[in-house]
């Protein structure tokens, strides 16, 4: 075993990793459904949708704070700067409040909109806790194509979909293979920025595309607008060099 290896806590990752996906099922299995138990003025009832991805912040929260793990925290909420990181969610927020969001309760679809992009936020940030402000750094001594695939696997198999008989094997490999790309992508953003917020609001591209009641071409216009601002935050920060 090379010392890359060895220098891995791989209990301290299994014990994360286990709250990781027992804390989410209840809720990705439907097994929990607040929506159903709990009815909130104004069509805040999509902000329950977000504990879906709360069991990697839960396991983020106990290898840090309980467990007392020594894996540097470089990835952090704000990273480089501020302004930098609140910046990258306002192309989603914005454009899902201005074309709006198709809705069963007759909520204005602006203000749904914008709810709706909110959510979207803290669920991406509940899962980016996990996988890249604890996992990725816990993987750190492997080498990067390794790293890539062991969390893109891990990431694939915490959602569970597996276990919906109605899903194909085409969509599973394009799920699969989305989030081994997404595993790269995300990790290079986070390089540049080392900021989980940033990193949430580029993990927003696919649930954009799966989760959000309305016109594709208003979802692309959503999309290409938020990849211009990224790329443009982050020449930013790379000719600054903060």
């Amino acid at each position: 075993m090379s010392l890359s290896i060895k220098q891995i806590n791989w209990t301290e990752i299994a014990v994360f990793y286990t709250i990781a996906v027992l804390s989410s099922a209840p809720f990705r299995l439907g097994l929990i459904s607040f929506e159903d138990l709990i009815s909130l003025p104004y069509g805040l009832n999509v902000f329950f949708r977000a504990f879906r991805g709360i069991g990697p912040f839960i396991g983020y929260l106990v290898v840090f704070y309980i467990i007392n793990s020594k894996v540097k925290k470089e990835i952090t909420f704000l990273g480089k700067k501020d302004i930098i990181s609140f910046l990258s969610i306002s192309p989603i927020l914005i454009g899902l409040a201005v074309v709006g969001v198709e809705n069963k309760e007759n909520i204005n679809t602006r203000f749904f909109g914008f709810t709706t992009g909110f959510t979207l936020i803290i669920y991406a940030l509940f899962e980016e806790y996990g996988w890249r402000g604890y996992l990725q750094q816990a993987l750190e001594p492997i080498k990067l194509p390794v790293r890539i695939f062991t969390i893109g696997t891990l990431w694939y198999i915490w959602h569970l979909n597996f276990l919906n008989p109605n899903i194909t094997i085409q969509i599973h490999l394009i799920h699969y293979f989305s989030l081994l790309a997404g595993a790269w992508g995300l990790l290079k953003i986070s390089e540049a920025t080392s900021s989980l917020l940033f990193v949430s609001a580029v993990h927003l591209t696919f649930n954009i595309l799966m989760d959000v009641n309305c016109a594709l071409l208003e979802k692309i216009g959503i999309i290409i607008t938020s990849v211009i601002t990224w790329i443009c935050l982050i020449l930013y920060l790379t000719r600054k060099k903060i």
